[in-house]
């Protein structure tokens, strides 16, 4: 049986990364192993850790200093002896199924895809439905996936050890959007499929890094990265720097002295996607 290795970076958990070991340990394959990095934890996450030390399907690692999520991920690879390797952020849950699911879907596929991921939720910490993610792209997703990243939630994904390694893993230069710029590195190389179930659970907290002047960074970040490639596709280059620039304008609109601003940035976007809903929406800016 292949093995199946859960790739979990923690930083400060201590009251999730128990539940993250716990999905992974409670999955109907059998052949898993849940390799921890502890994150420079001072919360007692580490005590939480130690609860495991007697389950040899349980691999623990402590960072002496806070080296961040991409240091992590790599670190947990280097240890893990895996087939495949499931990214599994600490708050994050999975079906009991996923595993075994995304396995024989690898198994049906040609050799050439390296990437499963599935459908997915997103809920509040009390177990509301906020968001639903719907998989949309699979086969060859590159050039498209340098628009933007969605393919969440990225704790869904399952990658061949092989193909993670021949990216040299994720871009510890990368301070965030690591899963849209490790995603790109991997669709330089092989092809994706999915599974529609929800079979991956994200929880929304205050300290996801998911809020809108965060995001706006890693697009900044993206199109520094990866700006010679998209202007050699230009419809993705101006759909890209169109939704780059209407989340500049949302957020410069919400602070007061920074009107201008927010208008011209909701006129560049609009002059890189003309589209109706834009127009419309840049009438309602401009009222």
């Amino acid at each position: 049986m292949a093995l199946v290795s859960a790739l979990i970076p923690t930083h400060n958990r201590a009251d999730r990364v128990g539940g993250a070991i716990e999905t992974v340990l409670n999955q109907t394959y059998d052949d898993v192993e849940a390799v921890v990095v502890c994150d420079g934890s001072t919360d007692g996450t580490e005590a939480v850790l130690d609860g495991y030390a007697a389950d040899d399907r349980v691999r623990v690692r402590y960072n002496g200093e806070n080296r961040g999520i991409s240091y992590s991920f790599n670190r947990a690879a280097d240890v893990a002896d895996g087939d495949y390797y499931c990214i599994l952020g600490d708050d994050d849950r999975w079906h009991p199924e996923k595993v075994e699911r995304q396995l024989e879907r690898m198994a049906s596929l040609d050799d050439e895809y390296g990437v499963v991921y599935t459908g997915g939720v997103l809920t509040t910490e009390s177990g509301l439905v906020s968001r639903r993610y719907r998989p949309t792209q699979r086969g060859e997703i590159y050039p498209e996936i340098l628009r933007g990243f969605d393919l969440h939630p990225h704790s869904s994904h399952m990658i061949k050890r092989r193909d993670y390694e021949a990216v040299d893993g994720f871009d510890e230069s990368f301070p965030r959007g690591v899963d849209w710029d490790m995603t790109v590195r991997l669709a330089k190389r092989c092809k994706f499929d999915y599974l529609p179930e929800v079979l991956t659970r994200r929880t929304s907290h205050d300290s996801n890094i998911s809020d809108e002047p965060q995001q706006l960074e890693v697009g900044r970040l993206m199109w520094r990265k990866y700006r010679d490639e998209m202007v050699e596709h230009p419809e993705i280059a101006r759909r890209f720097l169109a939704t780059w620039y209407t989340a500049k304008a949302r957020i410069e609109l919400r602070h007061e002295g920074e009107h201008a601003a927010g208008i011209e940035s909701a006129a560049r976007a609009f002059r890189y996607r003309p589209t109706l809903h834009g127009a419309v929406w840049l009438a309602l800016v401009l009222a």
